[in-house]
């Protein structure tokens, strides 16, 4: 089976830009792919075009969907976003049975943080299911990538208090979690790959 280099962080961090230059200097010497993960997935995301439109789901506080969830129902959407989740992470697996490396554009870390911040669900790493995903994203040992706040509101199209939120979540998170943080915020793509190749030892 190969190997799973997964990069994690907030939006605007550059994960998207620095797996395309991985994958591009892998591919010279390995079988190597890129695997890709959104916030919501299949069925949810189009429910949550759908709900968006109403009265009860609408506000900001996912501002990629214009979506709010009620507080009792938090619960339930987040086991929903993880029915979304579940087949993208098989896919990654079967992935990983054909390739040297797979270089992925975000992993579990990230979906714990979106589920978090998107369903404003502070409680959500405390419940079962939060802490199943933490025992997984612990196995991946993401490469977190960050930045200061000032760069991300640059580069990131979300609005600054969800961006803080993520913020917070991956800071804390990735002191226990991350097998190592490169901070992106006076970095070009191709330097940033190169120092995530380095501390990998690839």
């Amino acid at each position: 089976m190969g190997r799973a280099v997964v990069l994690s962080g907030c939006d605007g961090s550059g994960k998207t830009t620095v797996a395309r230059a991985l994958s591009s200097y892998l591919a010279a010497s390995h079988r190597a792919s890129t695997h890709w993960l959104r916030g919501s997935h299949l069925h949810v995301s189009l429910l949550y075009r759908l709900l968006s439109k109403t009265r009860t789901f609408s506000g900001a506080d996912n501002p990629y969907y214009k979506l709010s969830v009620p507080p009792g129902l938090r619960g339930l959407f987040a086991l929903l976003e993880f029915t979304g989740f579940l087949p993208q992470l098989l896919a990654r697996r079967l992935r990983l049975l054909f390739s040297d490396v797979v270089v992925c554009d975000r992993g579990v870390l990230d979906f714990l943080v979106w589920v978090s911040a998107t369903l404003r669900y502070e409680g959500f790493l405390g419940t079962a299911l939060g802490r199943f995903l933490l025992a997984l994203a612990s196995r991946e040992r993401p490469v977190v990538l960050t930045a200061r706040l000032d760069v991300l509101r640059r580069r990131a199209d979300v609005p600054p208090s969800f961006l803080k939120a993520e913020y917070a979540y991956y800071t804390v998170l990735a002191r226990y979690i991350a097998s190592t943080t490169v901070d992106t915020s006076s970095s070009r793509p191709a330097r940033t790959a190169a120092e995530v190749l380095y501390r990998l030892e690839l």
